[in-house]
């Protein structure tokens, strides 16, 4: 178990550092209450709650998912009215240019994201094991006028990230923990997410007008046994009933 501070320390060296592989056999040490980290140095250390919520927030990383800006995103282009030809013969001679500008970042922990089948232990301990199947992908939202593929391209040659990646989990039967009796149980990721808002301008240089707006999540990459994963920490959500259906413990709606 690493210390608040030698974790932080790694958190530094690890932002642009290659996904490092994790020992499946990590996974099944796991406690209730542990989350075993996925992203650069720092995977494949195992923290508590506690210290995982410690190094969120110094970091400014926020604990909860926010909700959706709505009222940002929420965009209706203004009707334009030429009174002259003057201004249709400007808009002919200029090359019309569409760019977008990144008005708001969020970096917050995302609901949780399910890597295996829902497990009860019923009569006795059952193992429960990441499955294929399982996944989760970056995507853009855009409202008013402008491409979302656009907008994802600008995007990735901006930040270095692919905004049409998907990733799924792959089977490993050394990849489980084990789910008492009395509990239903699921592996889950909770996920590193970066959100980003922004506009869409379309015009000429020195005249250009709001078309759009939109919105940006990107997961980031980490690994688990060797499998390109989301950046984040790996735990078991895990509550006291006997069977099916179950809620995720971080975030709304149920698993499948």
């Amino acid at each position: 178990m690493l210390s608040h501070a030698i974790v932080s320390l790694l958190l530094a060296a690890a932002a642009a550092a290659a996904p490092a592989q994790i020992d499946p056999a990590a996974i099944e040490g796991l406690t209730p209450g542990d989350l075993l980290l996925t992203e650069g140095e720092l995977a494949g250390q195992i923290l508590n709650a506690t210290a995982w919520k410690d190094l969120l927030a110094a970091e400014g990383i926020l604990l909860e998912t926010p909700e959706v800006d709505h009222d940002y995103l929420n965009f209706t282009a203004p009707e334009t009215v030429e009174t002259s030809a003057e201004p249709s013969l400007k808009k002919r001679q200029c090359s019309r240019t569409t760019s977008i500008i990144t008005d708001k970042t969020e970096r917050f922990v995302d609901w949780d994201v399910q890597m295996s089948p829902i497990v009860c232990g019923s009569g006795g301990p059952m193992d429960v094991t990441v499955t294929s199947g399982f996944s989760v992908a970056n995507g853009v939202t855009v409202q008013g006028s402008g491409s979302p593929t656009f907008i994802a391209g600008r995007l990735s040659a901006t930040f270095g990230v692919s905004f049409t990646r998907t990733w799924t989990t792959q089977y490993s039967v050394a990849t489980k923990v084990t789910i008492n009796d009395g509990e239903c149980g699921v592996i889950v990721t909770n996920p590193l997410t970066t959100r980003r808002y922004g506009r869409t301008m379309e015009g000429c240089p020195g005249s250009f007008r709001q078309i759009g707006t939109w919105m940006a999540d990107d997961h980031g990459s980490g690994s688990y046994a060797g499998v390109d994963w989301i950046s984040g920490a790996i735990t078991t959500c895990r509550k006291k009933q006997r069977w099916a259906p179950m809620t995720r413990c971080h975030g709304e709606g149920e698993f499948k």
